[in-house]
């Protein structure tokens, strides 16, 4: 392996730590071993061992696990995760040729990213008043004691505008190779100044673009990386050595083991210190001097499956195909049952289940009971889907101009088998009041 592929190698390592550190609810070992958590469990240690010794075997093994890992986490999975699969796919299908994967990631990165900051372009992102950029602010600001912004302040204007703005500016940045530098500097800060928020964990979903961002980088930014991973000689490296240990296998533990306050406190707090050391190394090497890189966009068949696999999970939520995981993230996109909020592209509805969604009356199943209290509504496959996994769940819910009462839904047609596909491409509820709010969680029944 030669130099780049051996720093990316270890930096997607550090990814995988982060995804098991930020998402600590997917599956465990005990007290019975779940698939998902044996997955997991394997991919922290893997990950581990690729940080302290990177190896072609190894980094494969890697990748494989990241790609399996994915599909038993769908269809609640995150958008960094279902990214960090395709790229792993993408891996696998080149065989690990590092000539040929990596202008197929900086490739897909473009896309990706593009398709990102694409869907921030609607009336609800960029509205204070209900902009995820503006609600996570106050989250960040209120874990630190500080009071909310005021909607109409020029800070919140600056929250929701700012970041349209500099997620819509990093892929010409990056494509232009004058800027390609400044688009580096630019894309690294501004996503790990976000993964510093205490009330949030974006680390996970930053982990998985720094070594992707890298790759429009010389030769020279990845020989500091290394040398400053690699700092130090005799004891302070065997330290270092042990921490980057002590760290994968306690992080993977925590997540896949049952939760104590002790495990709670490491991912939820202690994930932070050694996230801090990371990357204040990257942006050392960063700041370096360095050239413009040449880079090479033959993309090869591999290249050109996954530029085509991320950009249909793009547009997805456009053609109303599915709404979670579309790369639309934060961003207040609506689009239901043909209409759309964003300011430049209307709804194509490719598929039925947006029409006449649910209204959940009352219901005895804790999930269900969230949309009553929060005030959401459902598409129908959505619910029908959650209702077909409680069969004695009871509900009352509002379709339309109908209204439905059922004691038990194993003993009614809302019990009865969904299509398989329903799981995989799921649709987001709706806040009934105020449809551009921003859902900063996965809700019960997605």
């Amino acid at each position: 392996m030669d130099l780049r592929q051996r720093v990316f190698a270890r930096l997607w390592g550090v990814a995988a730590l982060a995804h098991l550190a930020g998402n600590p609810a997917y599956g465990g070992l005990i007290p019975s071993a779940e698939p998902v958590g044996v997955l997991l469990a394997l991919l922290g240690l893997v990950a581990t061992g690729v940080i302290l010794r990177p190896g072609r075997a190894a980094v494969l093994v890697l990748m494989l696990l990241v790609v399996l890992s994915a599909l038993a986490e769908a269809p609640v999975l995150g958008n960094h995760w279902l990214l960090a699969a395709l790229l792993a796919l993408a891996y696998l299908l080149t065989g690990g040729a590092w000539h040929r994967f990596e202008p197929a990631a900086r490739t897909g990165l473009l896309v990706f990213y593009s398709f990102a900051a694409f869907a921030k372009l609607n009336t609800g992102f960029l509205d204070p008043v209900t902009s995820c950029g503006v609600f996570h602010l106050d989250q960040a600001i209120g874990a630190v004691g500080l009071p909310p912004l005021d909607s109409g302040s020029v800070p919140a204007l600056l929250a929701a505008w700012g970041p349209a703005a500099i997620e819509l500016s990093v892929p010409v940045l990056l494509l232009l190779r004058p800027t390609r530098r400044v688009g580096v500097l630019v894309a690294v800060g501004f996503h790990t100044a976000l993964s510093f928020d205490p009330a949030q964990h974006f680390y996970d979903f930053t982990a998985v673009l720094l070594p992707l961002f890298l790759l429009f980088l010389d030769d020279a930014t990845f020989v500091r990386i290394n040398r400053w991973g690699r700092a130090g000689a005799g004891r302070a490296r065997s330290w270092l050595r042990a921490a980057v240990l002590v760290v994968g296998v306690t992080t993977t533990a925590a997540s896949v083991l049952p939760a104590s306050r002790g495990s709670a406190a490491w991912l939820e707090s202690g994930s932070f210190l050694w996230w801090a050391g990371y990357v204040a190394l990257l942006v050392f090497a960063l700041v370096g001097p360095g050239r413009v890189a040449a880079l090479s966009w033959r993309v090869g068949p591999a290249g050109v499956a996954l530029a085509i696999l991320v950009a249909a999970n793009g547009l997805s939520p456009y053609l109303e195909v599915k709404s979670a995981y579309g790369w639309n993230m934060y961003s207040n996109l609506v689009v239901v049952d043909g209409t759309s909020n964003h300011l430049l592209v209307p709804a194509w509805p490719l598929r039925a289940g947006h029409q006449d969604l649910v209204r959940v009356l009352a219901t005895d199943d804790p999930g269900l009971a969230r949309y009553v209290s929060e005030d959401y509504l459902l598409p129908w496959p959505t619910f029908r889907t959650y209702l077909a996994d409680r069969p004695d769940a009871s509900v009352s819910y509002r379709r339309g101009a109908e209204t439905g009462v059922v004691d038990r839904v194993g003993d009614s047609d809302l019990g009865a088998p969904v299509p398989w596909w329903w799981r995989w491409l799921p649709l987001r509820s709706v806040h009934r009041t105020t449809p551009a709010t921003c859902q900063d969680v996965f809700l019960p029944a997605l």
